[in-house]
């Protein structure tokens, strides 16, 4: 019996031992390889996500909405141009928060250095060796300090901050409409099919007799995956978009979730995001709503 707890904690004392040295040997290796790390991981990310999007758009348009709407009628149309809508808000809004520079050097030559009276306000950044304005943090990631930075976004390669965060809320906002339209037809689809379930594994193998002797087993096995999948991105859309919407109207980022130092309201918070016209910027990525200010000055609270 000693025998054996003593060999018990030597392997738990082992295990122990090399998920650390696993461990710190990861980190070492991001730390050192971090670039080419994420110049792998960015076009993968955005490469899974659009294709899973363009998959469900062709799937649903395709094939499963003709088979619940008539194809003559004027909803079946309308369905389509929504989708058409929705796809291009989507990638458009993904593109633009690519695409958007948000970094200190976007700004004019002459505000990037602190106005008379204003350098008490900007601090100091080690790894750019310069001061930056308030709210502005250094991404090791991208190389440069971000206005107002509230992440460091994998999918759409590029930290969401000051600039972009207008367009990365409304790609997700598309993401989780289209995701939810999908999921209606899906569901419909699968249950008019009666393969909503088919895909569950306990009720797959527990019936494995009666589903062999269905000839539309594989499709409907695929139906129902389809379904899942699209219930999967749905909620992280969902989720994704719930916290990009505490924090704008709480006034904070990702990256200061519990400061609440600028908090000025929600109308003035959300103005401050997706500029004077507020939710017209929903309607399309090319719409120009200007921001109240450039990014280098800020309302605390107590201020107001």
């Amino acid at each position: 019996m000693i025998g054996f707890r003593r060999l018990f904690v030597i392997v738990v004392c082992w295990t122990r031992r090399m998920m650390v040295q696993c461990e710190d040997s990861v980190i070492r290796c991001s730390r050192r390889h971090r670039l080419k790390i994420v110049n792998v991981l960015h076009p993968f990310s955005a490469v899974v996500l659009l294709s899973v999007i363009g998959f469900l758009f062709v799937y649903d348009v395709v094939y499963v909405v003709p088979h619940i709407l008539d194809t003559s009628g004027c909803w079946y149309w309308l369905t389509c141009l929504l989708g058409g809508f929705i796809i291009f808000n989507i990638l458009g809004n993904w593109w633009l928060s690519f695409k958007t520079n948000t970094t200190v050097d976007s700004l004019p030559v002459e505000r990037q250095t602190p106005a008379e009276g204003e350098a008490h306000l900007w601090h100091f950044c080690i790894a750019c060796d310069r001061l930056v304005p308030p709210r502005s943090w250094h991404c090791r990631l991208c190389q440069g300090c971000m206005l107002k930075r509230d992440h460091h976004c994998t999918i759409s390669g590029s930290c969401i901050g000051h600039k972009n965060q207008r367009y990365f809320i409304c790609f997700l906002f598309h993401l989780c409409f289209g995701c939810g339209l999908a999921l209606v037809f899906n569901g419909i689809y699968a249950w008019q099919t009666e393969s909503l379930m088919t895909a569950d594994p306990i009720l797959l193998f527990s019936k494995l007799s009666a589903y062999s002797e269905d000839v539309n087993i594989d499709w409907k096995y695929t139906i129902s995956t389809i379904f899942k999948l699209n219930m999967f991105l749905l909620v992280i859309a969902l989720f994704m978009f719930g916290l990009q919407i505490l924090m704008v109207h709480r006034n904070s980022t990702c990256y200061t979730i519990f400061d609440r130092s600028y908090d000025l309201g929600w109308r003035r918070n959300f103005e401050g995001v997706l500029g004077r016209r507020l939710l017209w910027t929903l309607l399309s990525p090319t719409i120009k709503s200007p921001l109240p200010n450039d990014g280098t000055q800020w309302i605390v609270k107590q201020q107001v």
